[in-house]
């Protein structure tokens, strides 16, 4: 094989690879998201997260374009929160690409394994490994608990953007 004809045959490979990781390259950075202020209620299960955490945001902590409109659900057996949750598909190891964010009530805070504290997050946070993601627990003073996952592969750097942003608008 002559050698432009190898080199032709590299580039269109390398192409097809860069072609095939776009949607990873489409999502915006988490610095470059902005969100407005987010009042909370007594009633943390009034609060939409889905409506008010933005998708752009969502998508540059998971580094992925989402593939399906966010849906509201309620973390574990915690019926006095509200949380959303984010699907943005699958890697090419097909490992799953997603996110949640929960509001829930701040004595659940407590009731977590605290692994690695996070400074300059609310009133405290850690990351801990939970059941299905890594996960970012933040307390918002006394108001409310903010849980953060990303999964399938850990993101700290993902989950930190977002959860700062998330809590910047709640104490705004």
């Amino acid at each position: 094989m002559p050698y432009h004809r190898l080199l032709s045959t590299v580039l269109i490979l390398i192409t097809l690879t860069l072609a095939a990781c776009t949607n990873q390259a489409a999502a915006p950075r988490a610095d470059a998201v902005t969100m407005p202020p987010l009042p909370l209620t007594a009633d943390l299960g009034e609060v939409d997260l889905c409506r008010a955490i933005p998708q752009a945001a969502v998508e540059a902590a998971l580094g992925a374009t989402l593939t399906a409109a966010p849906q509201r659900f309620t973390y574990g057996d915690a019926s006095a929160g509200s949380g959303c949750q984010y699907d943005a598909g699958a890697d090419s190891q097909g490992a799953a690409r997603f996110a949640y964010v929960a509001l829930l009530p701040v004595a659940a805070y407590g009731q977590q394994p605290q692994a690695a504290a996070v400074s300059g997050i609310g009133s405290a946070a850690y990351f801990t490994d939970g059941a299905d993601a890594r996960q970012l627990w933040v307390r918002l003073g006394d108001k409310a608990a903010l849980v953060v996952a990303i999964g399938d592969r850990p993101n700290e750097e993902g989950l930190t953007a977002l959860a700062r942003l998330v809590a910047s608008a709640i104490e705004k």
